[in-house]
């Protein structure tokens, strides 16, 4: 009760979900906007998942890794930039390729629905905050090289280049998975193809048998 007026009381849902942003560190100003609400409680949300478990072990697991793959691709791409303008491109672009294949290959052993949703989250991550990662990396290797030999510096056409090759490559571990998961699907039809065909083997010669 304040000045004669009654104050509206918070309902369980919203006050669990407060006190869960606040547990979290993340301010009810700072999800205000839909890009703060993605990356800001989106995340926490797939970081209490994997926190505490849940229910469908396929959704966890899904989870997991697009926050293993997702934060170690937000590290991994800024770094392989430096190796792509510095040392190799083609180095840089073939350990983008292992990271997308581990990736794919990891996916695949998750059902459809979760496997995409899990990829996608990953690619999301990766990309977002790869870019805050690069504004930190970036300049620590670049004073670090200059200080030692030399710097190069990729032109604005070099980097779009670059950038395109890493999100095609990185969309590679949908192929990836698409590939694994077809060859299980087709092994899966083939047992049960010869596992049908093996019982109409064995109920012909029972039914020569009841015959005699």
């Amino acid at each position: 009760m304040r000045n004669g007026e009654a104050i509206p009381s918070k309902s369980p849902i919203q006050s669990r979900e407060n006190t869960e942003r606040s547990n979290f560190g993340v301010g009810a100003g700072a999800l205000d906007s839909p890009f703060g609400e993605w990356i800001g409680f989106g995340l926490y949300k797939h970081i209490n998942i994997f926190l505490k478990g849940a229910a469908m072990p396929d959704i966890q697991k899904s989870m997991k890794l697009s926050l293993a793959f997702g934060l170690s691709g937000a590290v991994i791409l800024p770094v392989l930039y430096e190796v792509y303008a510095n040392i190799s491109a083609a180095a840089g672009l073939v350990l983008i390729a292992v990271w997308a294949v581990c990736a794919g290959t990891k996916f695949s052993a998750l059902k459809f629905k979760e496997a995409f949703m899990g990829m996608v989250c990953t690619l999301a991550y990766a990309g977002i905050l790869g870019v805050i990662c690069y504004i930190v990396i970036h300049p620590k290797v670049s004073d670090m090289l200059n200080r030692r030999s030399v710097y190069f510096q990729l032109s604005l056409k070099q980097q779009a280049y670059f950038v395109l090759y890493a999100v095609l490559i990185s969309l590679c571990m949908f192929l990836v998975w698409g590939g694994i998961f077809g060859v299980k699907k087709a092994i899966e039809r083939f047992r049960l193809n010869r596992e049908k065909t093996g019982e109409y083997i064995d109920k012909a010669f029972d039914d020569d048998e009841d015959m005699l």
